[in-house]
């Protein structure tokens, strides 16, 4: 069996709990996830100008970050940790039809905004689904400030908060990493010491989520290794690695190293 399912889901949800010793699946019951992102796919009728570098031009190929400064970003942080959402948020911007003129009509386009930072829940009982577009309309100003236009130009959008993210595609929390990035969920204990690995916990099952690393920073080599792994030779091999206590050693250092 192939999964790519947070491990929160996979162990407490699917897998029987009699088929794992009771402290890895306490483990996974504690699992931690959540995210302070919000995402927004936005169909454009122009491309952005950006006030910094105004026109058309190779940086628009590129990853665009609204982030002007520490201070700036340390604000973004506070104000959602505080209030639930960014007042200035920190926003990433990727325009692939300036890549692929085959996902748009000709002269328009498609963009997505990677915003920060937002609460996973939302302070004092509010729901997302009464803060969602109001939140967007912020995201899009934002936007709006350093390519004056851009807000007028937006033609459609799909509005993702981390409510969103978690009931559309199972990120519990919004968490796209399947796991918070915290000391206690890195490395060799991700998802848990001695199982840091694809391989996973119940035989027989390869894990092709970003829980176990180096996934988090490399999704592209975690959904592919999967298939190098999959015939009963190479499930034997990856049973005697993961009970190598040197393997954790050795897996954080290569995470480490890149």
């Amino acid at each position: 069996m192939i999964s790519n399912l947070n491990p929160k889901l996979l162990y407490t949800g699917l897998i029987p709990a009699a088929a794992l010793p009771s402290e890895f699946r306490q483990r996974m019951q504690n699992w931690r996830c959540g995210s302070g992102t919000f995402r927004i796919n936005v169909a454009l009728s122009a491309l952005p100008s950006f006030s910094v570098l105004p026109g058309n031009g190779d940086h628009l190929s590129s990853g665009i970050i609204i982030a002007p400064s520490l201070d700036y970003m340390d604000r973004a942080w506070l104000d959602a940790r505080a209030d639930g959402w960014s007042r200035a948020p920190v926003v990433e911007m990727l325009i692939p039809s300036t890549l692929d003129d085959t996902l748009a009509p000709p002269g328009q386009h498609v963009a997505s905004l990677f915003c920060q930072h937002v609460a996973p829940q939302l302070p004092d009982g509010r729901s997302w689904d009464q803060h969602r577009d109001q939140v967007a309309d912020l995201m899009i100003a934002t936007v709006d400030r350093h390519a004056p236009g851009f807000a007028a130009s937006v033609i459609g959008r799909k509005v993702l908060s981390p409510l969103d993210l978690e009931r559309d595609f199972g990120l519990l929390g919004g968490d796209i990493f399947h796991g918070a990035l915290s000391l206690n969920q890195l490395f060799s204990a991700r998802p848990m010491l001695g199982y840091a690995t694809i391989a996973g916990r119940s035989r027989g099952c390869i894990t092709a989520a970003p829980a176990p690393i180096p996934a988090a920073a490399s999704p592209a080599r975690q959904a592919t290794t999967p298939r190098r792994r999959c015939s009963p030779t190479s499930a034997a091999s990856g049973e005697q690695i993961r009970q190598n206590p040197v393997y954790s050693l050795w897996i954080s250092l290569w995470f480490w190293s890149g």
